[in-house]
């Protein structure tokens, strides 16, 4: 297992870092794989931040975010929100065995709106946008509750996927008010 351990804002320390390696190895153990961690601890007016990504070889990814008053109090907030979440993951693993896993390719474009030009020249500002850079994301078979799963566990606010009720490409996102939302792809009646 290979953790890393960054400070930001504030001096190093040896105690620190030995306290964060341990207890995110102990978390790591949870896992029957082999796996990365890194954990960045920072302090911003008298907060005290803790970042830990925990990353296996089988693409499973756990984030966990916390702070307090005291570093200590911050890693040990961070490591026990990071073994409920695996926990829960290999819960439902253990729940859903057996069940085929098929991923589907998808191109990932994000675009950006054409700046005004200084002379104020409308049509150079109705100009269509362009691509500035092009992702394939793996939108994985999985069903909704699963989505759901794997959304919290990565923290995320938004995950692609493939629904396995209808085998149709799924978008499920947060809300700003805490809730969840999804978009499910059809094709077009007559296509």
């Amino acid at each position: 297992m290979k953790i890393s351990v960054t400070f930001r804002h504030m001096n190093s320390t040896e105690a620190l870092r030995a306290y964060a390696e341990e207890k995110i190895s102990k978390v790591a153990k949870l896992l029957n794989d082999t796996c990365e961690a890194h954990v960045v601890l920072s302090v911003e007016r008298h907060v005290h931040y803790c970042h830990v990504e925990l990353l296996t070889g089988g693409a499973f990814r756990v984030r966990a975010d916390e702070k307090s008053e005291d570093m200590y109090q911050s890693i040990d907030l961070a490591s026990d929100k990071l073994a409920k979440q695996v926990k829960r993951y290999r819960e439902k693993v253990r729940d859903h065995r057996g069940i085929e896993s098929r991923s589907r390719e998808l191109p990932h474009q994000v675009f950006k709106a054409p700046a005004r030009h200084e002379d104020g020249d409308e049509e150079l500002a109705m100009e269509k946008p362009h691509v500035l850079r092009t992702e394939t994301i793996t939108a994985r078979t999985m069903s909704v509750d699963d989505a759901l799963i794997k959304m919290d566990l990565l923290n995320s606010d938004f995950l692609v996927f493939t629904d396995q009720k209808n085998n149709q490409v799924s978008v499920m996102y947060r809300m700003p008010d805490g809730s969840y939302g999804l978009i499910e792809a059809r094709q077009p009646e007559g296509a």
